[in-house]
């Protein structure tokens, strides 16, 4: 995660929580772009982090990229879910397909 983490900070402030009411918070306080998740983290929690996104921000579109290890074997996610990547990922690759999902939601701002 501190891969991701340190690469996707060249082009993003990152935030990296494990506890969903600190993922939460974060999101009712500050501008969020898109949300990097790996769900199995903390006994499979983020897929509820998923959930819980879809269901407090139906409005918003926020882009959810999930990178798993795991083969996308859950068709219901596909409404909840933008992108899927299953890893290995390399870090430079997740950034690139952040910024593009990005743009492609017209959630990107020059001054990010």
């Amino acid at each position: 995660m501190e891969l991701y983490q340190r690469e996707l900070s060249k082009s993003f402030i990152v935030y990296a929580f494990t506890e969903l009411k600190d993922v939460m918070e974060v999101m009712a306080n500050q501008d969020i772009r898109a949300v990097v998740i790996e769900p199995e983290i903390n006994s499979g929690k983020g897929w509820e982090l998923i959930h819980s996104i879809s269901n407090t921000y139906p409005d918003q579109a926020i882009p959810v990229i999930v990178c798993s290890t795991r083969d996308n074997s859950n068709p219901g996610l596909a409404l909840e879910v933008t992108k899927y990547l299953t890893k290995p990922v390399l870090p430079k690759i997740l950034r690139e397909r952040t910024l593009e999902i990005i743009r492609e939601k017209g959630k990107f701002n020059q001054s990010s």
